[in-house]
């Protein structure tokens, strides 16, 4: 993951912070440790719960330290960071995202048995063949391994064998069910990553600010920490 600017607009605000456990690798939010991992520890794949920002270098945790090895990591600890995370299908880093085969011409149903278990209510798909290349629209029903349904039609029909992408994040939403798409994430197994795999409105409190929906392989997610110890009441008190 990288920042990608901030909402506020203006540079980064970076701050040296003291490990409290584990390693840490660029590009992965760090949150608060306690008790003997008092300091910035990486998150986990389904929580940012007190989020400090987000780490954008190296470092290894030691309780022994020596010259040269404090343990120390930059953080951009803006709360406004807008971070990007590319989006995998799967917890594997780099996993390519599904390419989704029409089966049965429709204006508002997309079938394909690769749609997949994980629930997609809530996200988005689009085209990246066929009559609606570069378009994408909100799923707003979605059947386990059978179809999706879009409201609003693309201007042609989903012909069968025209190619489609999905994810379960959106761009806007309410944070319900069936709106979620917008307010939750799960990461990779590295932290470093979005797992385009999981299901819509699950784990991690995000809010999306944008989506970069292009192919397999380069496709983003850019969002802010909706649990920022900067920005809430994520502290306890």
């Amino acid at each position: 993951m990288i920042a990608a600017g901030h909402l506020g607009g203006g540079a980064s605000l970076l701050k040296k912070m003291k490990l409290g456990a584990a390693a840490v690798d660029p590009g992965i939010v760090v949150i608060g440790g306690a008790g003997t991992s008092l300091g910035v520890i990486p998150s986990t794949t389904t929580s940012f719960a007190n989020a400090y920002g987000l780490a954008l270098d190296e470092s290894v945790y030691t309780a022994t330290p020596t010259a040269g090895t404090e343990g120390i990591v930059t953080v951009d600890v803006r709360p406004d960071v807008i971070i990007q995370a590319l989006l995998s299908d799967g917890a594997t880093e780099g996993t390519a995202l599904v390419v989704l085969v029409n089966t049965s011409a429709s204006t508002t149903v997309l079938s394909d048995a690769d749609v997949g278990t994980a629930d997609l209510d809530g996200g988005m798909v689009w085209c990246i063949a066929g009559g609606n290349v570069g378009l994408s629209r909100s799923i707003t029903a979605w059947s386990s391994a059978t179809s999706l349904t879009i409201t609003v039609q693309f201007p042609n029909t989903m012909a069968v064998a025209d190619s489609y992408l999905k994810t379960p994040f959106n761009i806007a939403g309410t944070g319900a069910g069936g709106a979620d798409g917008s307010g939750f994430m799960t990461t990779t197994t590295l932290f470093t990553q979005a797992d385009n795999s999981a299901a819509a409105g699950a784990s991690a409190e995000i809010s999306v600010v944008d989506l970069i929906l292009q192919g397999r392989s380069d496709s983003f997610v850019q969002f802010k920490l909706r649990d920022h110890v900067h920005d809430s009441a994520a502290l306890a008190s």
